[in-house]
């Protein structure tokens, strides 16, 4: 017996190392390639940081493409959130008519085609001038990501015993405070893990951003892709590479600070719906 544990520790131990082998060398590459000399880069003697420099300086340079970013990843992240959190909430704890087909309805837009919402969605932004702008797309983002978080936070308030909250209103809390004060403590990984979720498709985002921003206002994955493609079609696989690690870094950072708050939220949300 302990002979058959020992070998499915080793095999499990294996398995979970090639695939963090696996999935870290595109990246490992990434980095490798950003500071090691090539023909036609910035850096074409020896290594150093010289696309990087020509990636900061690209266009109207990288401060202004990153406050793009934030401003789209971090509105839609907020706005989410409070979605979420007041959307499950009502989901998981009050009782109307309607309730389940309703939570279907919300659920059902996650079932249509990512492509098939813009073209109408492009409409509708310039019909209430939120077109080439920052707060549209995220706006735009917060539509997408609003189903699956409003049913991770219902699985979230729904693990929440009912006497926490009835001893909240025994103690002289409304219904405000008894969700503002108690429940969204009780449900702070299953916040994070919607935030989290929500920034990182925000700041990956290409598609929403493409359609409805200018030049001027792209965030860092369409303005990685304009630098791409320069001069006569020329590729600058130096710069763009370099792009590609400051586009991930902020991911992963999150990732490792955030991590356990992660998979508590998904834990929580798979116990009970």
């Amino acid at each position: 017996m302990k002979r058959s544990n020992a070998a499915g520790r080793s095999a499990a131990y294996t398995l979970t190392t090639v695939m963090a082998v696996v999935f870290m060398l595109p990246l490992v590459w990434a980095v490798v390639s950003s500071v090691s000399p090539s023909p036609g880069t910035a850096q074409t003697d020896g290594f150093g940081f010289g696309n990087y420099t020509t990636m900061f300086h690209y266009g109207l340079g990288f401060p202004a493409y990153l406050k793009n970013s934030l401003v789209v990843s971090i509105g839609a992240t907020v706005v989410t959130i409070v979605i979420a959190a007041t959307g499950g909430y009502a989901f998981a704890r009050f009782r109307f008519r309607g309730r389940n087909a309703l939570f279907v309805l919300v659920l059902s837009v996650m079932m249509i085609p990512y492509a098939a919402l813009l073209i109408p969605l492009l409409v509708w932004m310039k019909d209430i001038h939120l077109q080439n702008s920052l707060i549209g797309v995220a706006l735009v983002l917060t539509l997408f990501q609003v189903p699956f978080s409003i049913f991770m936070m219902r699985n979230s308030f729904a693990t929440i015993p009912r006497e926490l909250e009835e001893a909240a209103y025994i103690d002289g809390c409304n219904s405000f405070q008894a969700f503002y004060r108690i429940m969204l403590p009780a449900v702070r990984p299953g916040i994070v893990t919607v935030g989290l979720f929500t920034y990182l498709a925000a700041w990956n985002d290409f598609m929403v951003s493409l359609y409805l921003l200018s030049t001027e206002k792209a965030p860092l994955p369409l303005a990685l892709v304009n630098m791409r493609q320069q001069t006569m079609g020329v590729i600058d696989y130096g710069s763009t590479t370099a792009g590609v690690v400051v586009l991930t870094l902020p991911a992963i950072v999150l990732f490792l600070a955030l991590q356990r708050y992660y998979i508590r939220g998904f834990t929580s949300g798979a116990v009970k719906g």
